[in-house]
């Protein structure tokens, strides 16, 4: 466990210092984010879907990742209704609070610990939060780059056309019809989605500027705030009712997971502060690490 933290860590790391010693040009992180969003990341969500045995009996993870993601969002936007902050940060941290990082974190040490069966439970958990990643949080960046006007047929074509969604429909349905594919067609998506995780860590180091003003201090405390404390909260209730079971377990453990990584390519495709998104997503990831480690036994 420690060795998987301390590998993701370290792949953030060289993102940054390879950003500092300028080895590759300026664009590589709008490079390598797209490669990300529109070729890695799909490829990913196919493989999980198509190779995994989804239990039908758990298609109650997925409503409650999407209240999860509803909850928080609707809270924090209150919040920073009542916070001074500046409009591009503003709204990057309202699309850095929607939904969480399951698939590129936690499924390596899902499995590590619990083998398939666990990660069976966590897809059905990312299953629900893809739409608040891939929908909430995309209309949220379009309505950013709108300057905050809602066209919510304009933002409902462009969320029903977004590429990694239409994936994900796709690949649940291919899965729940039980097609199967022939072995030459999963390797080639295996191989496709295999410098998933790196290009995605990679591109967050990439982004990552240490040098925040306090106004950019201010609105990460609030974030993480906005972020932990509903999750604590919610796990400690989910125990104290219904005991340690399992899919308890991995319930706690999704609630308190990083931010989405598409966080920084949205920010950084919306012109808003990719910057702040690329740290708060790095702090997010240092209080997952420390959620994984308490709660996986």
């Amino acid at each position: 466990m420690l060795e998987k933290i301390s590998t993701n860590i370290l792949m953030i790391i060289l993102g940054y210092i390879v950003k500092r010693i300028k080895i590759l040009p300026e664009e590589t992180g709008t490079v390598f984010s797209r490669f990300v969003m529109y070729i890695t990341l799909p490829a990913t969500i196919l493989k999980i879907f198509l190779t995994s045995s989804l239990d039908k009996n758990l298609f109650v993870l997925p409503f409650v990742s999407i209240f999860l993601g509803f909850f928080v969002f609707f809270v924090g936007r209150e919040i920073l209704k009542r916070i001074n902050l500046d409009e591009k940060t503003k709204w990057t941290l309202l699309i850095s609070i929607c939904g969480y990082n399951v698939g590129l974190f936690s499924y390596p040490f899902i499995q590590s610990a619990y083998g398939d069966y666990g990660l069976s439970y966590m897809a059905m958990f990312d299953m629900g939060n893809s739409f608040i990643v891939f929908g909430l949080a995309y209309a949220i960046s379009l309505i950013a780059m709108e300057e905050g006007k809602i066209d919510f047929g304009k933002v409902l074509k462009k969320v029903i056309l977004f590429f990694p969604l239409d994936i994900y429909f796709v690949a649940l349905i291919l899965n729940l019809s039980h097609i199967k594919f022939p072995e030459i067609f999963l390797n080639v998506i295996s191989q496709i989605a295999s410098p998933n995780s790196f290009l995605a860590l990679f591109t967050i180091g990439f982004f990552l500027d240490l040098n925040l003003n306090i106004e950019e201090i201010k609105a990460l405390i609030w974030g993480v705030l906005i972020r932990l404390i509903p999750g604590i909260i919610f796990s400690i209730l989910l125990f104290t009712i219904f005991g340690p079971s399992f899919i308890i377990r991995i319930i706690s453990i999704g609630s308190l997971l990083p931010a989405p990584l598409v966080a920084v390519i949205y920010s950084h495709e919306r012109g808003l502060n990719e910057k702040f998104a690329s740290v708060f997503i790095s702090v997010t990831i240092i209080i997952g690490m420390i959620a994984m480690l308490i709660l996986i036994k």
